[in-house]
């Protein structure tokens, strides 16, 4: 069973610091999705109650980024 989990790392912009959050399987890890932990949560716990095959994840982060809506529940 694939298993997802948010990740956290420390980014700079133009001299400025912030803390941003991704997403990471066994096969697949893309950083920096959101300062927003709580939608990245959303977003992992999304993935893993679908069991998201890892070749869907940059598709499922780009309609999470462009969707302005944060998944709390599947549907």
């Amino acid at each position: 069973m694939i298993m997802y989990q948010t990740t956290i790392g420390m980014y700079s912009i133009e001299g400025k610091n912030y803390t941003s959050f991704g997403i990471r399987c066994d096969a697949v890890s893309i950083e920096d999705i959101s300062p927003d932990k709580r939608a990245v949560d959303s977003l992992v716990a999304l993935c893993n109650s679908e069991e998201l095959e890892p070749i869907h994840l940059y598709d499922i982060v780009e309609d999470f980024l462009t969707s302005n809506q944060i998944p709390l529940q599947t549907v």
